[in-house]
């Protein structure tokens, strides 16, 4: 679990709501024309933006946020490491034994592992390598660029909403009655944009875009292994640049 996440986020809401129930009339806030314009229609607008398959793994993506589920760098390391010295010691063919290992830490790693010990060059493994993270990178993008699109988008819808109040108010200036609804259709949606742009889909496409490149990173040091392991590198050499790919230290 991120707590970062929950907790600035969580945060944020809470002391937003805490101001609107200072400031009283907590319901003068909650307008259901409002909602539809702004969460209806920019949900709808940034669903023709993308294929549909595309946007639903994009939205679903959120819980990536919450949690991320990156695996730990020095278990991670030391695996890696661990690997090195058996294939070593015993030879790459002994790596077949723990191939079911490399595939339930990750695909990848499986199927660069799988490669290696059916002789394959390092070369055609580092092309193969390359293609994969250029589609998983792809992927990972397009799940930022649906928030990202909903962030920009929010804030226009409320804009649209606006000017759909201020037409009522302006239409209905005869009838004092009908300002008032015309007035909080102009403001609150304005409101809604600005605060789901700002407190929920910017922290989100900031934080996917992190853990995007916290995943590759990850996924980059599995072709470094087997690179290394292809060499016969002495795996402190690993170990190594393992922990400065991660950004973190270990003991000799």
């Amino acid at each position: 679990m991120d707590i970062a996440t929950l907790v600035g986020m969580g945060g944020a809401w809470l002391l937003i709501i805490v101001s609107i129930i200072i400031g009283g009339s907590p319901m003068a806030f909650v307008n259901a024309p409002s909602l539809l314009i702004v969460v209806g229609g920019g949900m709808a607008a940034a669903l023709s933006s993308f294929p549909m398959k595309d946007f639903i793994n994009g939205v679903k993506a959120v819980g990536k946020v919450f949690k991320p589920g990156m695996p730990d760098p020095m278990e991670t390391i030391e695996f890696l490491v661990e690997t090195m010295k058996k294939a070593r010691k015993e030879g790459i063919l002994s790596l077949e034994s723990d191939i079911d290992k490399y595939y339930e830490k990750d695909r990848l790693l499986g199927d660069i592992m799988r490669m290696l010990i059916d002789g394959q060059d390092i070369e055609e493994i580092e092309s193969n390598v390359d293609n994969a993270l250029a589609q998983i990178d792809q992927k990972l993008s397009t799940e930022v660029n649906v928030w990202d699109s909903l962030g920009e988008l929010f804030p226009a819808l409320g804009m649209i909403g606006t000017l759909i109040g201020l037409i009522q108010m302006l239409q209905n200036l005869s009838d004092p009655a009908a300002l008032g609804p015309g007035m909080a259709v102009a403001m609150i949606t304005t409101l809604y944009g600005a605060v789901l742009a700002n407190v929920v889909c910017i922290p989100i496409v900031k934080k996917l875009k992190y853990y995007k490149d916290v995943e590759l990173m990850f996924k980059e040091s599995y072709l470094i292994t087997a690179k290394a392991i292809e060499k016969g590198l002495n795996p402190n050499s690993l170990q190594q640049k393992l922990a400065a790919l991660y950004g973190v230290e270990v003991g000799e």
